[in-house]
């Protein structure tokens, strides 16, 4: 993994495209701080671009989460 300036990214921009397109990662810093990073684009990554499918994986199903979680008297009583 690569780590620059911000200033020196914006000097050799060009450069360091061609690395992450070649497979570096190339991480940019501004102050010390990591603010963006530049990453080949594989299989996996094109694959989870899209908006359908970007959360699979990151969530834990915990439970029966197709049972009603109320009874169907409850949600038509009357309220006070």
């Amino acid at each position: 993994m690569k780590r620059v300036k911000i200033g020196q990214f914006r000097d050799r921009a060009s450069e360091l495209i061609r690395r992450a397109a070649g497979g570096e990662t190339v991480v940019i810093l501004n102050r010390d701080r990591e603010v963006a990073k530049i990453v080949p684009i594989t299989a996996e990554t094109n694959r989870a671009a899209g908006l359908v499918g970007c959360l699979a994986g990151t969530a834990d199903v915990r439970g029966d989460i197709e049972a009603p979680i109320a009874t169907s008297g409850a949600w038509f009583r009357k309220l006070p």
